[in-house]
């Protein structure tokens, strides 16, 4: 009986690691936030609360849409699983609060 249980453990452990969420592009391009990744097949993922659609077969799942999150970081939502994603190319020049700091190599 013992082994049951440790049979039960293991898979419950493989469901949970299979939940999550990866991401491999996060980015703005020319107007459209492009976010694409894998979770577990067939779930519904969300993009900010705003944009949803549904993992492949395999999990695969992708966003493309005209949008610009105010602080250039999405959450990506699948199940209970929530990523917050770094968006790149985001940040326009003008966001930067004043100039950039100078090198000063050598200057103690």
């Amino acid at each position: 009986m013992p082994w049951l249980v440790s049979i039960f453990l293991l898979l419950a452990g493989l469901s949970a690691a299979r939940a999550d969420i990866r991401i491999e592009e996060s980015r703005y391009a020319n107007g459209k936030l492009i976010v694409a990744g894998v979770t577990s097949p067939g779930r519904a993922v969300t993009l900010d609360g705003k944009f949803e659609t549904q993992s492949d077969g395999v999990g695969n799942f992708a966003f493309q849409v005209e949008y610009k999150p105010a602080s250039c970081m999405s959450d990506i939502r699948a199940g209970e699983e929530v990523y917050s994603a770094v968006i790149a190319g985001c940040l326009d020049t003008g966001d930067v609060d004043g100039p950039l700091p100078k090198e000063t190599v050598g200057e103690h």
